[in-house]
């Protein structure tokens, strides 16, 4: 009977016109009757895309008949049935139908080669798409891969391999976070690395470092790539040393270092180390040097002496800070017409902490000293400020600090309430930001040690934290903590956040369990803030580390403090990933969260996460800019501030601009602090809105009717816009592109002065000079000269105001009114009476009087006419 079933396939096969017509052979796969081998015979026959292509829909009629075929155990071709069912689903595009079958089948990755109608390449392609859909999907929501599906994904990598696309593997592994996908195929790279292989490695950790990847299979993939790319024939050590940043290994940046001086190859090693102290926290640069020092010293010193320099900071701080005194450009018109328009101490305190940002670096306080007697009205913690603002002024200028500082700083007792030396106490932490050597740390150690009342404890903690930033020094985050628990409300607010600040990026489970238990036990709402900011900043950059801490933190239903917390700690976390997951939680938190500052928060808080993709945030947050709710209009626009921040990007300004007529009074202050976030450092000539904005701020600061808090942020603004001499832009990532530590962690603490004016001062953290210093190798700046062929324009300082009392005054008429208009008319014409009589006296006595001796007539008259004249005026007179 077979062998009569195979003749009549073969004849029904090669009849003209090709195989139709198969209703006969569907009757065989249906029926009973039909024997074993008949039925196989027909299905590899319908296999064939010769028959199948033109017998698809007739076939499709069958399939619960074949699909019967694979539930008999004994039935000899399982994988026949499967793959005739899946060809037939491709047929009815029903692909996830066909891939099922597929996998059922003996389905191979390489298609047939092309003969007559068929096209098998377009079903294997098709079905291959769709596994590695569905494998990505699956691998999204972390579910378990079927080994069948796995098989066929091991089957395609292997095809690709094999092919040489190396990179379509590569891509695949970091779509679906396999990192032994990517291992696999960067093993398969020839022995001798060639330029291509190179381009391969770099474009990897481009991937690995940019992407939106899990902080753990980030730093695998890392380690892997650069243990292979520092195999090839001239790697880039810098991003070498980058990519030891990101994976924490500070021993690996110090041995790189180190043989490149031993190679002679010094301008390389210090170019290195410049990038490491602007991108790496202070821990970590703490431990490259001690990994230097404990390797073997080169003969030649010097070179080591100048790394030492520059990962101490001394060589950029100076470059800095020799830029802003140089090129300051300060409008001091401006200042003294915002000073005119103040007439609240809120608007006092604003001034003082935009005057320290307008300042910022520049050493310039001349506005300070020409006011001496308007700054001396200063009280209580507007005084704190006052003096706090010339560690802004004077920042970088660490060797004179004490001197600069000394009629402020505490003296054998503290003057009044100590307001005055508390302010001094965080200028000196803010002249050594992000920089506390262990000279000011120990300094502000004792401070702090000895501080006998509140604000002193409170100025000494918040130095200490900005200037011990990232240092994860476990010794002064032990000082720190005996502040905390002295339960005092000012000095445990800035306690809480000294902490955070000084384990930034490196929070781990004894920290977070103490401070959320102290959240939780102290009854001063200030402390449990501090404490909200602090973990906030410690959480920073952690990723899936902290996830436990927040999860923790975000399921406090009956504490909304701890889910604000929770929210702000997500939120710092993964600041610049861009992961679309957080900003769904984040979403959420929005819209089903009662407390009006986890609101707050979640909104700001996907600008944190979406700061490196402003087009993404702007589509996320747009609506939210009109949301009955005014604490998230509020954090849409400061969401908008800081993923636009320096961009002057002119969509989220129109989203922006229509918020400063909100009715609420806080949600105006966002508006223009947000503004002023996106045009900083913007010229008219990119930013056209950037001129009018300036002058609708010092509008808003002239009407009388505004809020004080919106003219606190129009103040507040200004100094944003000029800061730094009018050299220095906020941006939220360091020059590799990173996520910036200082730039989020400021940030962060920007947004507390919601609460505390004093932390306005900490924006400064993210501001980064708009400059390019060269040095040669002696670390000198050469004198160059360039040649620029962009318009003027683009780099103009923004125009200079005009004062009031240069303005001309335009000559006002008096007005005359009708009265006295009359009274006028009538004196005239008694006037001019009088006038006539005296002039008929004097002819009468002329004609009187003999003629003048030899005196011509003509003469005579015109006497006559003077000596009258003279009488009349003398009359008028």
């Amino acid at each position: 009977m077979s062998f009569q079933m195979l003749t009549l396939l073969n004849r029904w096969k090669s009849q003209p016109g090709g195989a139709t017509n198969a209703v006969a052979f569907i009757r065989v796969l249906e029926s009973p009757k039909s024997s074993v081998n008949d039925k196989v015979l027909v299905l590899n026959a319908f296999n064939d895309w010769d028959i199948l292509a033109n017998t698809w829909f007739e076939v499709a009629d069958a399939l619960p008949a074949i699909e019967k075929f694979l539930a008999i155990a004994n039935f000899p071709e399982h994988s026949a049935a499967a793959l005739l069912i899946s060809k037939v689903y491709f047929c009815l595009e029903k692909y996830d139908r066909a891939l099922e079958f597929a996998l059922r089948g003996n389905f191979k990755v390489v298609p047939s080669p092309r003969v007559g109608l068929g096209n098998d390449a377009e079903y294997v392609n098709k079905v291959i798409e769709t596994a590695i859909d569905t494998y990505k999907a699956l691998s999204a929501q972390h579910a378990t891969i079927p080994t069948k599906l796995r098989q066929l994904i091991d089957m395609i990598v292997a095809r690709n391999l094999d092919k040489r696309e190396i990179w379509y593997v590569i891509s695949l592994g970091f779509e679906t976070t396999n990192l032994e996908m990517i291992e696999k195929a960067i093993k398969s790279l020839p022995a001798e690395l060639n330029h291509k292989s190179q381009m391969i490695l770099v474009e990897t950790l481009n991937r690995a470092t940019n992407g939106p990847f899990d902080r753990a299979f980030r730093f695998s993939v890392i380690e892997t790539v650069v243990n292979t790319y520092k195999k090839c024939p001239s790697p880039d050590v810098s991003k070498i040393c980058e990519c030891y940043v990101l994976t924490d290994n500070a021993n690996a940046a110090a041995d790189a270092i180190n043989e490149l001086i031993s190679q002679k190859n010094c301008s390389r090693a210090y170019q290195i180390a410049f990038d490491l102290y602007e991108n790496a926290s202070q821990g970590f640069l703490e431990r490259v040097i001690q990994r230097l020092n404990q390797q073997e010293k080169l003969p030649d010193a010097i070179p080591m002496e100048r790394i030492h320099s520059i990962l101490r900071g001394h060589e950029t701080v100076k470059a800095y800070l020799d830029f802003f005194v140089r090129h300051n450009h300060t409008d001091s018109v401006l200042m003294e017409e915002i000073k005119e328009n103040i007439r609240s101490a809120s608007g006092h305190n604003a001034l003082l902490i935009a005057n320290g940002l307008m300042q910022y670096g520049t050493t310039c306080d001349d506005f300070l000293r020409n006011n001496l007697t308007w700054v001396s009205k200063a009280t209580n913690w507007n005084k704190f400020n006052a003096v706090a603002s010339l560690g802004l002024i004077h920042h970088g200028q660490e060797a004179s600090a004490l001197k600069v500082l000394d009629p402020y700083l505490p003296k054998e007792s503290v003057d009044g309430f100590g307001f005055k030396e508390g302010g001094a106490m965080l200028a000196y932490g803010l002249i050594h930001a992000k920089h506390g050597d262990n000279t000011a740390m120990s300094t502000l150690a004792q401070w702090l040690k000895t501080a006998e009342n509140e604000p002193v404890r409170h100025g000494a903690c918040l130095g200490f934290g900005v200037a011990g930033l990232g240092s994860s020094n476990v010794h002064n985050y032990e000082k720190i903590r005996e502040v905390l628990q002295r339960d005092e409300a000012v000095s445990g607010e800035s306690a809480g956040i000294a902490m955070g600040l000084i384990m930034a990026g490196n929070l781990n489970a004894e920290v977070f369990n103490e401070l959320k238990q102290y959240t939780v036990d102290t009854q001063h709402d200030k402390t449990q803030r501090g404490i909200r900011t602090g973990l906030a900043c410690a959480a920073f950059g952690l990723q899936g580390d902290a996830e436990l801490y927040i999860e923790e933190a975000i399921r406090a239903k009956s504490n909304p403090m701890l889910r604000s917390t929770g929210v702000c700690m997500l939120s710092m976390a993964y600041a610049g990933t861009g992961n679309p997951d957080v900003v769904r939680r984040l979403l959420e938190k929005v819209a089903t969260d009662p407390n009006l500052d986890v609101k707050r928060y979640a909104t700001i808080g996907i600008g944190f996460v979406l700061s490196r993709d402003p087009a993404t945030c702007l589509s996320y947050v747009s609506m939210l800019t009109e949301h009955f709710n005014g604490h998230v209009r509020y954090g849409a626009a400061m969401a908008l501030g800081i993923a636009c921040a320096g961009t002057g990007n002119m969509e989220a300004i129109a989203l922006i601009e229509p918020m400063i007529s909100d009715k609420e009074g806080y949600v105006r202050k966002g508006a223009l602090l947000s503004l002023a976030l996106i045009m900083s450092q913007q010229t008219d000539y990119h930013c056209p809105k950037v001129n009018g904005f300036r002058k609708q701020l010092l509008k808003k600061l002239s009407e009388k009717n505004e809020d004080s808090l919106v003219k606190f942020g129009a103040t507040i603004a200004i100094g944003l816009l000029d800061l730094g001499g009018q050299n220095a832009a906020i941006t939220m990532h360091n020059s590799d592109g990173q996520p910036d530590m200082g730039s989020m962690v400021g940030m962060m603490c920007f947004l507390h002065g919601w609460f505390w004016h004093s932390m306005h001062f900490f924006v400064a953290l993210a501001a980064k000079p708009s400059c390019l210093i060269l040095v040669n190798q002696n670390l000198k700046t050469p004198a160059m000269e360039f040649l620029c062929h962009a318009n003027v324009q683009r780099f103009y300082y923004p125009p200079k105001a005009e004062s009031k009392k240069d303005k001309d005054v335009k000559k006002i008429e008096t007005v005359v009114l009708s009265i006295t208009g009359k009274k006028n008319a009538l004196k005239k014409q008694e006037e001019k009476k009088r006038r006539e009589a005296a002039a008929a006296a004097t002819a009468a006595a002329a004609a009187a009087s003999p003629s003048t001796t030899g005196q011509p007539e003509d003469e005579k008259m015109e006497t006559d006419q003077a000596t009258a004249a003279a009488a009349a005026a003398a009359k008028l007179k």
